[in-house]
């Protein structure tokens, strides 16, 4: 049976690649250098020194890459998603894995502004895992980190949870409760035609 069937190899490795997440993601708030203001580049920028500090500190065995790309086949001439953040190892095969990792800002809408945050979280965020343009690989695997800017936490998950629904995409569900000044874990199973995987989302409380 193909080492992607069963999931050996992935399973610890996902769990490792969310510790990283999660502790760079803490060290940026406790930095506090997030401006309100901050636009979701910026925001990614100010994490990156932390994610390579992490990585290398928790001696995680996968290459880092920051805007990176995908393309629809092997030889596609053009990229069609730009993953914000990218792990790749080999599996046990050899053959080359990527982790998608996409950032999203989570915040009420600016005033003045039509911009929807909660809406493009889901429409240019958990669309594209769910379509696979990220998360392209056997067993597919990714997660989404969500800036928490502006805005009551519930009240943020129940707007993207209605735009999940008007997609008809199933709900992110939290793992424990909301984190002040932290990170809360949130899961969600995707279904794809041929798969079923669980994508979690990593809010990181920056107001």
């Amino acid at each position: 049976m193909d080492w992607a069937l069963l999931k050996l190899w992935t399973e610890d490795e996902e769990k490792r690649i969310h510790t990283c997440l999660v502790e760079a993601l803490q060290q940026l708030i406790a930095s506090q250098s997030v401006k309100p203001e901050d636009g979701e580049l910026k925001i990614s920028g100010k994490l990156r020194p932390y994610l390579y500090r992490t990585k290398k500190k928790l001696k995680l065995a996968w290459t880092l890459h920051c805007e990176t790309s995908s393309f629809e086949n092997v030889d596609s001439e053009k990229p069609y998603g730009h993953p914000d953040i990218r792990f790749s190892s080999n599996t046990p095969d050899n053959d080359q894995y990527d982790y998608d990792v996409e950032c999203k800002l989570v915040r009420v809408k600016r005033q003045g502004k039509d911009h929807d945050y909660c809406r493009y979280y889901v429409t240019n965020g958990v669309k594209r895992f769910q379509d696979g343009i990220y998360a392209q690989l056997l067993p597919p695997m990714g997660a989404m980190i969500g800036y928490v800017q502006e805005g009551e936490f519930i009240l943020l998950l129940g707007l993207v949870n209605d735009e999940i629904e008007r997609n008809r995409f199933n709900a992110t569900i939290m793992s424990g409760p909301f984190s002040e000044q932290d990170v809360t874990v949130l899961t969600q199973q995707l279904q794809r035609s041929t798969s079923t995987y669980t994508l979690t989302h990593l809010w990181a409380d920056l107001r």
